[in-house]
Formats: structure tokens, sequence, C-alpha cells
């Protein structure tokens, strides 16, 4: 029994002047808890979920860019809504072929599950994880694992 929802889905930045289709399920969701993504969020994590760039179609709207420079001299595009500000998906250094979605931004973010917490070494302190999650101090090397942990959660 999958415990996904019927695809496609939709979502958009908070004002409505970005809105999106998401046709494929989602290649893995995670938190990530480095000090950038609790700056960027204002919070004590981001939730990133990994698509295929061929899945995701803009609908209503162009977001604005920010680029980002990683401690890692990666330059990463953020792409957010110019009027009110909220930050709707993001252009890894890892290649063309994928997006990451913020699934904050879904109209309906029920089925969104992290099965992976990465830079668990500058999480705040009283952060807890489930006990089924991936945890990475930092970065995983591998996104792999993540991906088949997501399709096994997926999958039910």
């Amino acid at each position: 029994m999958s415990r996904l929802p019927n695809f496609p889905v939709a979502g958009g930045c908070a004002c409505g002047a970005i809105r999106y289709r998401l046709s494929g399920a989602p290649l893995g969701i995670y938190s990530c808890h480095c000090t950038a993504c609790q700056t960027l969020t204002g919070s004590a994590f981001s939730l990133g979920m990994s698509v295929l760039r061929k899945d995701f179609e803009l609908t209503e709207g162009e977001p604005a860019t920010w680029l980002r420079t990683a401690d890692s001299g990666a330059v990463i595009p953020q792409r957010f809504c110019a009027k009110c500000g909220v930050r709707v998906f993001t252009e890894p250094p890892g290649g063309p072929h994928s997006l990451t979605l913020r699934p904050g931004t879904l109209d309906d973010a029920s089925w969104v599950h992290p099965v992976a917490a990465f830079w668990t070494k500058s999480a705040q302190p009283w952060m807890t994880f489930e006990g089924d999650q991936l945890l990475y101090e930092t970065n995983p090397t591998d996104f792999a694992p993540v991906m088949r942990a997501w399709t096994a959660w997926a999958e039910g």
C-alpha cells in the first residue's frame, strides 16, 4: 500500500504568485540542520524534497533568484517568490536532472515524511530524531541510501 498521494500534486508560495505542479514521486525527503538552513528558514532546520526536474512544472509566475555560496564554494540558486519571499525550490549543484523542492509549499503536505537528517552535528541541542531516520553528521556523500529509505517508507 503506497503512502503517497495520487500525482500530480500542486503547490506554491504563500501569496499565490508562484504555482507549480509535481507529476511524479520524490526521490527522497530529508531535513537539513546546517546553520545556513537554520538562517534561511529562521527555524531549527529546513526540509528538502529531491524531485526529478522533468516532474516539476511552474504553472504560474516566475521565481526570483538568489545565488547562495555554500561553505564548500558551490553556488546554489535559490528560487523564491519576489512578492512574499517564500523559497519554493533550490537547484542543487549535483546536476541538472533534479531540484530540491521545499515541501512546505505543497498544497497538501500531510504525506511528507523525512527519512534522513543531514548536518546533525549542528542540530539544535533540543532536536530529537526518529529511530528509523538515516542520520548524517554533514552532507551524505551518497544519496542512494536516502532514496532507498524513502522508497521503502513510501511503499509502506
